[in-house]
């Protein structure tokens, strides 16, 4: 395989896009790497020197906000492209989630269609464009129908992917789905904390009397290192255009509800023993109706600190009341030879606590 060319790379100081750039620095058969980060953005990770920062903005059009020297010569010599840029935050205006993950998307698409040597575009999305639906998701399913999405990030998202299958015929493109990132399946360490450390921490801080789900329905996480070195294996040596793969634990790695609260709790006292004389007790598991009720009672109440606490995590709460299952069955084949399968949840999840725990719930990877 060339080493010529180059690849871009858009997101590549959030957690999953820093983990993408440094194993794509590490492989010697992969081309040059330019991370287009945004003006304005907090200081840029530790890239080994090779990678290249040029500021630009998805947001500004097909230019990317660009010199037009710039954006000639990244035109000229693109060959790949990854894009991991997305508005994920769940409490942001729909206005604001199409600005980035629609908009910024079809901007990213027009540039590719300027790059005469452009050989794959990886773009990335997530699993919860499945939006409300429950049951199976297969890797070729998009339409909700009339079940909705929980927020404005899965919405935007899925309108993203209409976008993207669009493009297909036009552009050597594939898309990856993940769900929740929970963190580092070795060390715990969290990049950027999502709404699932925010749900761990107000159960660790007693802040969380009820959740709403079924006890026995699975909840799917999965380890950032294993997304991203299955994304590489993929986007390196099995891409193929047009295709979509989730990029989850399914129905083999994940965890119950039950369990991942019995977990979580087993972990905090086994990290912190002194845990135990909070006295929180264990969250009920209460249908959606219970939940919704629940949280109206909390904005009545005006409990300044209980309401950031639930809007905090209540479209993420949300999603656990309609459970459903992704199909991995085409990821599975393609990462055959890889060695890669992903870590089962209830063995990463005690590692993540740790890392919360110590690090004071803030971020622990560099």
């Amino acid at each position: 395989m060339t080493t010529e060319g180059t690849a871009l790379v858009t997101g590549g100081t959030g957690t999953l896009g820093r983990e993408l750039v440094r194993r794509l620095a590490r492989d010697p058969q992969a081309p040059g790497i330019v991370v287009l980060s945004r003006h304005g953005r907090e200081a840029e990770p530790a890239f080994p020197s090779s990678v290249r920062i040029l500021h630009g903005d998805l947001r500004a059009g097909a230019g990317l906000d660009l010199s037009v020297k710039a954006r000639e010569e990244l035109s000229a010599e693109v060959t790949e492209i990854l894009h991991c840029a997305a508005e994920t935050r769940f409490t942001r205006s729909l206005e604001e989630a199409r600005a980035v993950n629609v908009v910024g998307t079809r901007s990213l698409m027009e540039f590719a269609g300027t790059c005469r040597r452009l050989r794959r575009f990886g773009c990335f999305s997530t699993v919860y464009v499945a939006g409300l639906r429950t049951g199976r998701f297969t890797e070729d399913d998009l339409e909700v129908g009339e079940a909705g999405f929980a927020n404005s990030y899965e919405r935007s998202k899925s309108e993203m992917e209409r976008e993207v299958r669009a493009w297909m015929a036009d552009l050597p493109v594939a898309v990856y789905r993940l769900s929740t990132l929970m963190g580092d399946s070795v060390t715990g360490a969290v990049g950027r904390p999502n709404a699932f450390h925010h749900a761990l921490s107000l159960l660790y801080h007693g802040l969380a009397p009820m959740i709403p789900g079924d006890p026995q329905h699975r909840v799917d996480l999965v380890a950032v290192d294993y997304v991203a070195a299955a994304a590489c294996w993929l986007f390196r040596h099995r891409f193929e255009a047009g295709r979509t793969y989730h990029l989850c634990s399914g129905s083999g790695k994940s965890g119950t509800l039950a369990e991942l609260i019995d977990a979580a709790i087993d972990s905090f006292h086994r990290f912190r023993p002194d845990w135990r004389r909070r006295q929180a007790e264990k969250p009920a598991v209460v249908d959606l109706a219970t939940y919704e009720l629940f949280v109206r009672s909390v904005e009545e109440t005006g409990n300044e600190v209980l309401l950031r606490a639930t809007r905090a995590v209540q479209s993420f709460a949300t999603q656990l009341a309609y459970p459903k299952i992704f199909d991995t069955a085409r990821t599975e084949a393609a990462l055959g030879g890889s060695g890669l399968r992903p870590p089962p949840v209830l063995d990463v999840l005690p590692k993540v606590v740790r890392s919360c725990i110590e690090a004071d719930w803030r971020p622990t990877a560099s």
